[in-house]
C-alpha cells in the first residue's frame, strides 16, 4: 500500500479526529462523552442531509442503535459505546459503517485476547467466552449474571479502540 495514493476529505478528517477523540477518552477514562457522541451524530446527520446519503445515514445510525442497545442489555459493551456505534452509523453512512463494525468487532477480540495474555488470564477468558456460549444457549438472551461489563472484575476492551480501526479501515478502503 503506498500512502501517497491515500485521500482524505475534509469530511473524512473529521471522521477520523472524531473516533480517535472516542478512543482516546476511552483509554484514558473508561468511557466515551455523550457530548462528543451526540455532537457526531447531529454532524453526521447534517453533513449527510447537505451532500446526499441521508436515508444510508439514518439507516446505519438506526441499526447501530438497535444492535448496540441489545449487547448492551446482554451486558457486552458500555452506554457510550452504543452512543458511538449510532454516532458512527450517521456519520459514515451504511456501507462504510458495515465495514467499520466488521473490523472493529474482530480487533476488539484481538485486543480482549491480547489484554489477557497480558494478564495472564487468558485460560480464564476462554472459559468465560465458553461459559457465556452456554448461558445463551441455555437461558435465551439475557444477562449473565457476572459475566458483564458491569462486573468490574471483567475483562474490559476499549470498544472505541476498535472502532477507530475499524472506522480507519473503512475511510481508506482496506
Amino acid at each position: 500500500m503506498q500512502w501517497t495514493h491515500i485521500h482524505v476529505t475534509p469530511w473524512d478528517a473529521a471522521v477520523l479526529a472524531f473516533v480517535v477523540t472516542a478512543a482516546a477518552s476511552d483509554l484514558r477514562w473508561r468511557k466515551v462523552p455523550r457530548w462528543l457522541t451526540v455532537t457526531g451524530f447531529l454532524c453526521g446527520l447534517l453533513y449527510h442531509a447537505v451532500y446526499g446519503g441521508t436515508l444510508m445515514s439514518l439507516v446505519a445510525a438506526f441499526l447501530g442503535f438497535a444492535a448496540g442497545l441489545a449487547l448492551f442489555q446482554l451486558g457486552a459493551i458500555g452506554g457510550g459505546d452504543v452512543k458511538l456505534i449510532t454516532a458512527l452509523g450517521a456519520m459514515l453512512g451504511f456501507s462504510h459503517w458495515v465495514l467499520a463494525m466488521e473490523v472493529a468487532i474482530f480487533a476488539s477480540a484481538a485486543i480482549a485476547l491480547a489484554q489477557a495474555a497480558i494478564r495472564g488470564t487468558l485460560r480464564q477468558t476462554v472459559s468465560n467466552v465458553g461459559e457465556l456460549a452456554g448461558w445463551l444457549f441455555s437461558r435465551g438472551v439475557k444477562r449473565h449474571p457476572s459475566i458483564h461489563v458491569g462486573n468490574s472484575a471483567t475483562l474490559r476492551a476499549p470498544f472505541a479502540v476498535a472502532a477507530a480501526l475499524g472506522t480507519f479501515a473503512a475511510i481508506w478502503g482496506l
